[in-house]
């Protein structure tokens, strides 16, 4: 029997999942800017070396990130299950955006990564994320708007909600520009 490393990624149990949880914890404390392998390691008392075997550098870090922040953002998918009217889905997307802001807020620089890592087919994938980003389309789509249309509404809502948290509005700027916004949006679904 060898006598390994305890701070070793296959001794300490290292997942690729305690990884990106380890990372949203650093930038819940320090933000994106304060995101590092070392800053990572030292949350999973290990060496940061031993993150290597999962990640091979702060851009897959960042990447990382991106694909699992949603995991602990607790939105109920199953809510746009239930949609039936194009008001319904405006009222649903509002307090999901208020909620996705305050999720924000409690990770600074979160949102600006997503948006740099944001892509259009991202509903395909897995994990919470996509998971959200589908049944949002799927219910455009089922209230009879079609599926194009429907990943263009999802993708511009999307984009300016994370815009509009970038930018650091205050409570009441957000809250007016979104309900500007999705005013418009629900002027351009019901014509």
């Amino acid at each position: 029997m060898s006598n390994r490393d305890p701070s070793s990624h296959a001794a300490a149990g290292i997942t690729v999942a305690a990884i990106a949880d380890a990372a949203l914890t650093v930038i819940r404390a320090s933000g994106v800017d304060g995101l590092t392998m070392r800053a990572v390691a030292d949350r999973l008392h290990v060496r940061a070396p031993s993150l290597y075997h999962h990640v091979g550098n702060k851009s897959e870090l960042l990447d990382l990130v991106a694909r699992n922040a949603f995991d602990h953002f607790t939105a109920d998918t199953t809510a746009y299950d239930e949609l039936r009217t194009v008001d319904e889905w405006i009222e649903l997307t509002r307090s999901g955006s208020l909620e996705l802001r305050a999720f924000y807020a409690d990770h600074p620089g979160l949102a600006g990564l997503i948006q740099a890592k944001a892509t259009p087919d991202r509903d395909r994938g897995e994990g919470s994320r996509a998971e959200l980003v589908r049944a949002q389309i799927q219910a455009l789509v089922r209230i009879g708007v079609p599926e194009p249309d429907a990943r263009h509404v999802f993708e511009v809502t999307a984009r300016w909600s994370l815009a509009a948290v970038v930018a650091d509005l205050t409570d009441d700027l957000f809250g007016e520009g979104l309900d500007l916004f999705l005013y418009g949006v629900r002027a351009r679904l019901l014509t």
